[in-house]
């Protein structure tokens, strides 16, 4: 409905009318339609020749020009509403100026307001109240009751004095007023409620959305359902746990998860909870399932939160890990000095001219495991140490072709050889060029000291692509022995290590480097040798 506001300056006050509404349009059009049937009414009784005995009309001329007039001018006013031009408050006062005049002239015509003719101007008065503001519904109802006085002292100036015609106009002025107000206060009460109505709707519909965004990015799968344990919602983590391709939403639990399913019907009947690690069905992960209902009501949806027990598990050694890191670096911190001291001293007495063979070859060895402590030290240190990453769009193909020929440079390509497997030139990662560069050293070494079986050559190959939802990865396999399935759980834990001579913090420090740049380095099984994979962080990379 049409708004009026009124905002004060200086130098002038400013009316703006706010457009209006559908339903605004439609009260006018109804009005349009109300007219034509009236007209249409009146011109078949004046065909009929009724008109004297319905209205007793005094002046059947005045009646019959005035009848053809309203016609006409309906017709202009119904194509002026289907037009919606000018603005509606314009065509309000049209409106009813129109039926005014039309009225008036009727009244005038039949010999005054005690016909009842005047009450005609009673429903434009409403209708047209509905979309003008209160201060021009009531400018309205007082120039219809001006309109019919006027029309009063016009046919009384050549009529004896009725003052009982006067008095009947103040009523239909009166009830103008009443209705006008009236109408308009519903008017106004109607649009305030539909104005909260809509903006209630659209907050709801916000937090709605908001909602549904924070559980579809949730890693916690979160499923609704009712006591029948029918499927309500569900957001992507619990498709993905749960292994559900089609659309759940109205399914029983019982035809997705029949395990989960069973745990339900469990807690309807114990009321007990189970924190415990469930199976949800062969190659699925493991789930922690907690159970609650929205609500205090018996009857209220239940609600499920499935966290995978691997995620929490991996978040739970990482933090002990990174307890241990600052524990370790602590220590190592502790130990260098004494070290140095210790290495020094047995090159002092490995130098002396006095020394035997034995105690030489006993020197040498503690030289040797001097210089292994202090590369461990060394490497806890950098990771303590370690400036927060700069990472940049790395074209991976070319990167990888001058890294290859470093590493190459460095030791010999015949004594370690790498296999590069053709990469797409169009393939970007996002990661500090340093750290991956030290990366693929760590692996490469790893590769090359843990791979080798006697008898048989070590090849190291480097292939990389993209994952269907655009994250790129990068594999370093070998064609080693691999790794035992009972330590696979140990390798990325600081210190494990299966070689006598390894520090046990090369794939350690291969993973920090990857979380580092937000990436993720995991073990692939693989029939016949060992297989690394870096995934990298979705955004910026991805192909070009």
């Amino acid at each position: 409905m049409q708004q009026l506001s009124v905002s004060a300056s200086p130098s002038r006050r400013k009316v703006v009318f706010d457009l209006a509404t559908p339903d605004d349009w439609r009260v006018l059009r109804l009005l349009s339609f109300y007219r034509l049937a009236l007209v249409g009414i009146l011109l078949a009784l004046l065909a009929a020749d009724y008109t004297p005995q319905v209205l007793s009309a005094i002046k059947p001329e005045w009646y019959r020009w005035t009848c053809q007039g309203y016609a006409a001018a309906a017709l202009f006013l119904t194509w002026l509403v289907q037009s919606q031009a000018p603005r509606i408050g314009v065509q309000a006062h049209l409106n009813f100026l129109v039926d005014l005049l039309a009225t008036a002239t009727l009244v005038y015509a039949s010999g005054g307001v005690d016909d009842g003719l005047g009450t005609l101007l009673l429903i434009p008065a409403v209708v047209c109240a509905l979309v003008l503001t209160p201060r021009m519904a009531v400018l309205q109802a007082a120039v219809g009751t001006l309109g019919m006085f006027g029309e009063e002292i016009v046919r009384q100036y050549s009529h004896p004095l009725d003052a009982a015609a006067f008095t009947s106009t103040g009523v239909l002025g009166l009830i103008l007023f009443g209705t006008s107000i009236a109408a308009n206060t519903v008017a106004q009460r109607a649009r305030k409620s539909e104005a909260l109505a809509s903006r209630m709707g659209s907050e709801f519909a916000n937090l709605s959305r908001l909602n549904e965004v924070i559980l579809e990015s949730m890693h916690t799968g979160v499923l609704v359902l009712d006591d029948n344990l029918r499927i309500g919602n569900l957001n992507a983590a619990a498709r993905e746990l749960i292994r559900t391709t089609s659309r759940a939403e109205g399914r029983t639990l019982e035809l997705e998860s029949p395990a989960l399913a069973e745990r339900l019907r469990w807690w309807l009947v114990s009321k007990e909870s189970d924190d415990a690690p469930m199976s949800l069905g062969t190659n699925l992960p493991e789930v922690i399932a907690r159970i609650s209902r929205l609500g205090t009501s018996a009857q209220a949806p239940i609600m499920v939160l499935l966290e995978d027990a691997s995620r929490l598990r991996e978040q739970a050694q990482q933090i002990k890990l990174a307890a241990l890191g600052r524990l370790s670096a602590s220590i190592a911190h502790e130990i260098r000095n004494p070290l140095s001291a210790i290495s020094h001293a047995g090159q002092l007495l490995y130098e002396a001219p006095d020394i035997s063979p034995e105690n030489r070859r006993l020197l040498a060895m503690i030289h040797r495991h001097s210089d292994r402590i202090d590369k461990i030290v060394g490497d806890i240190m950098s990771l303590s140490r370690r400036e927060a990453a700069q990472p940049l769009v790395i074209p991976l193909a070319l990167w990888l072709e001058d890294t290859v020929t470093l590493y190459s440079e460095g030791h010999g390509k015949t004594q370690r050889p790498i296999e590069l497997a053709e990469i797409s030139k169009s393939i970007r990662v996002h990661f500090d060029p340093r750290h991956l560069q030290q990366l693929m050293f760590n692996l490469w070494d790893n590769a090359f000291r843990h791979g080798a079986r006697e008898g048989t050559a070590i090849t190291v190959r480097v292939s990389a692509g993209v994952e269907r939802g655009g994250r790129p990865w990068l594999d370093v396999s070998d064609n080693g022995p691999g790794i035992a399935p009972e330590v696979l759980d140990k390798i990325f834990e600081p210190f494990f290590t299966t070689s006598h001579g390894g520090t046990g913090l090369g794939l350690y420090l291969a993973r920090e480097l990857c979380e580092f740049n937000q990436a993720r380095m995991s073990y692939q099984r693989r029939p016949v040798g060992a297989c690394f994979r870096v995934s990298f962080a979705v955004g910026h990379g991805g192909m070009e």
